[in-house]
């Protein structure tokens, strides 16, 4: 049979192009890349107990179209580790070169502080995971949902002068700003003398509870030696914790230098602000492109081909070249 010279050429270059395809240039890979690219926490309160946190969540793909991607979102308390809410929510495929975000809710009490955990999914599979924390979510409401403790004032009242010692009466005047009655509450008194600095007296008193969003007043007398300077100190304790002190200095030495008006100095306790830590994805060692997990097969991975020639292919197009080559020559001959 005889063939132009054409047709020789086109045979020989079909004969290169199957190489070729057989070899893998012209083959894409076959893998999806999934990766999270960034996380976002927001909140919005639902009432005074409970507060809805929006776990908003980016993922791009730089593989081919994906599988079934799916997002988890858990909450851990961080003071007992104990999971307090757990979610997920399905994103269906994400196309090749793209990048979407899903966003899980989560329902948790407003008074914890949390360790939130987002594991992304493809076809049930996990594919990476990764951390953040936030805390001080009380500071979303506009007063504390708890009782609230702060001392307004503290009065000093001389109630008699004897020859060595004076009785003085320490009147406290406390509010409870909070939305709720507080906890049995104890306030200790204290006397101090402003140039030994030692204690002259103190004294304990019962302060019992204190109903929300009112004021309650509480007298002790004590007896410390007269014609000295004094430091009046009041701490309230809760459960044996001390939620709020308050401080003034008066003056009855004669040769007092000290002035004439009141020192007073407070600090109570106070809520926090909301702070959400950056999101943390654990790092692993950087893996060769050729190691990525196909679509579906996790937990075995299954390492593509690299693209080029395959030596079969080579040796199958230069053979047929060499063929006709040579065919080509012994007609010329």
């Amino acid at each position: 049979m005889n063939l132009t010279p054409a047709v020789k050429t086109m045979l020989v270059t079909a004969l290169i192009l199957a190489s070729v395809l057989a070899g893998g240039c012209l083959r894409e890979y076959d893998t999806t890349r999934l990766a999270i690219n960034e996380v976002d926490i927001s909140a919005g309160i639902i009432d005074d107990d409970i507060v809805r946190l929006n776990i908003i969540t980016y993922i791009s793909n730089s593989g081919k179209t994906s599988g079934e991607v799916e997002i988890q979102a858990k909450a851990y308390n961080l003071g007992t580790n104990l999971l307090v809410a757990d979610e997920k929510i399905s994103m269906g495929n994400i196309g090749k070169d793209r990048t979407q975000n899903g966003t899980v809710e989560l329902k948790v009490p407003i008074t914890g502080n949390y360790r939130i955990e987002v594991t992304l999914y493809e076809d049930g599979g996990q594919i990476t995971s990764g951390t953040a924390t936030i805390s001080g979510l009380e500071s979303l409401l506009t007063s504390p949902k708890h009782s609230y403790i702060n001392i307004r004032d503290v009065d000093v009242t001389m109630l008699s002068r004897g020859d060595t010692t004076t009785i003085l009466k320490v009147t406290t005047f406390l509010d409870n700003y909070g939305r709720s009655d507080s906890s049995p509450l104890t306030a200790l008194v204290k006397l101090r003398d402003a140039k030994t600095n030692l204690i002259g007296q103190s004294g304990n008193i019962n302060v019992g509870i204190v109903k929300a969003d009112t004021t309650v007043v509480k007298d002790i007398e004590l007896e410390v030696p007269k014609d000295r300077d004094y430091r009046v100190e009041v701490m309230i304790f809760e459960n044996d914790r001390i939620i709020t002190e308050y401080g003034i200095s008066f003056f009855m030495s004669p040769d007092s230098q000290g002035d004439e008006d009141v020192v007073t100095k407070t600090r109570s306790v106070s809520t926090t602000e909301t702070i959400t830590t950056e999101f943390v994805v654990p790092e692993s060692a950087p893996r060769p492109y050729d190691d990525v997990y196909r679509t579906g097969d996790y937990g075995v991975p299954i390492p593509t081909k690299e693209p080029g020639f395959s030596i079969l292919g080579a040796i199958v197009g230069l053979m047929a070249v060499a063929v006709i080559m040579g065919r080509r020559k012994n007609k010329i001959r």
